[in-house]
C-alpha cells in the first residue's frame, strides 16, 4: 500500500525535487534578506572555515576549534534558512510543467544566464565541498576525543562518499529518466541513513559513550541535509560540470592532526 502510494506521488511530481519542495514548508523570508545574500554569505563563510581548518593542521591552531565549530553551524541554520525561504525566484520546470521556487535559481542558465550560473555551479560547488571537508574535521575531532583511531573515524567518509556518488546518480538519471532520478534520490537518503545508524551502534560498541555517538550521529545527518540540499542544485544547474569540480576537490586527501602529533 505504501509503495503504491508513494509511487504514484513520484510519478506526479517527477523529476527530481529538492527537500524544500518536497516538504512544502517554506517561510516568508522574516530576515528581509536578498535572494543573493545568504549564498555570497555561505561562499565567504567556506573560505573562511577552509583558513581555519588550514591553521589548525598545519599550524596547530588548536584554540581556533571553537571559532570553527560555532562558524560551520551558523552556516548549516544559514543554509536551512535560505533552502526554505519562500520568496526565492522562480523556475519554470518544463517536465512538471508549473512554476516552482528555485533554491539554486543562480545555477540555473534559463534565469540568470549562460556565463552566471556557470559561475553560481562553479562557487556553489566549492562551498558544497568546504561544507564537506569541515564536517569530516569535525566529525574526526570528536571521534578522536572519543578515542577513536584514524581508521574508524575515516568511516565516516564512505558515508559521505555515498552521498555524492548516489547524488550524482540521481541527477544524471534526471537528465534521462526523471522517475529513475527520484528514487536513486530516496534510494541513497535510505542508505545514508542506515549507514549512520550503523556508525552509531558500531562507535557505542567501542567507546561505550552512547550519548556522544548518537550526538555525533545527530549532527551529522542534519549537516548532511543541509548539504545535499546545495550539492542537488549544482547537479540540477550542470551536473557534468558538478562532478569534475567535486571529483578534483575530492583527491585531495582530508588531513586531521590527531592528539600527540
Amino acid at each position: 500500500m505504501f509503495l503504491s502510494a508513494l509511487s504514484e506521488y513520484i510519478h506526479a511530481h517527477a523529476p527530481m525535487t529538492n527537500l524544500p519542495e518536497l516538504l512544502g514548508l517554506h517561510h516568508s523570508n522574516p530576515l528581509g534578506l536578498h535572494p543573493i545574500a545568504i549564498p555570497v554569505f555561505l561562499l565567504v563563510l567556506a573560505v573562511v572555515m577552509r583558513v581555519i581548518t588550514i591553521l589548525v593542521y598545519k599550524k596547530e591552531r588548536r584554540t581556533l576549534y571553537p571559532l570553527l565549530y560555532s562558524l560551520w553551524w551558523l552556516s548549516v541554520a544559514a543554509t536551512y534558512y535560505y533552502c526554505f525561504s519562500g520568496d526565492l525566484p522562480l523556475f519554470e520546470d518544463d517536465d512538471l510543467g508549473r512554476t516552482e521556487v528555485c533554491v539554486g535559481w543562480f545555477c540555473q542558465r534559463q534565469v540568470v544566464g549562460i556565463g552566471w550560473s556557470l559561475l553560481g555551479v562553479a562557487l556553489l560547488s566549492y562551498v558544497v565541498y568546504s561544507m564537506l571537508n569541515v564536517l569530516l574535521h569535525v566529525i574526526a575531532h570528536q571521534s578522536d576525543r572519543m578515542g577513536l583511531n584514524e581508521k574508524q573515524w575515516r568511516e565516516w567518509s564512505w558515508i559521505v562518499l555515498t552521498m555524492l556518488v548516489g547524488a550524482s546518480a540521481a541527477g544524471i538519471a534526471d537528465d534521462f529518466a526523471p522517475i529513475a532520478g527520484i528514487w536513486i534520490m530516496i534510494a541513497y537518503h535510505l542508505l545514508v541513513f542506515l549507514m549512520t545508524v550503523a556508525k552509531l551502534i558500531v562507535d557505542t560498541v567501542r567507546t561505550r559513550l552512547f550519548g556522544r555517538c548518537l550526538l555525533s550521529a545527530v549532527c551529522f545527518l542534519v549537516v548532511f541535509e543541509a548539504i545535499t540540499m546545495l550539492a542537488i542544485e549544482c547537479i540540477e544547474g550542470y551536473i557534468y560540470l558538478f562532478l569534475p569540480i567535486v571529483g578534483l576537490f575530492a583527491t585531495a586527501d582530508f588531513r586531521y592532526k590527531v592528539k600527540g602529533e
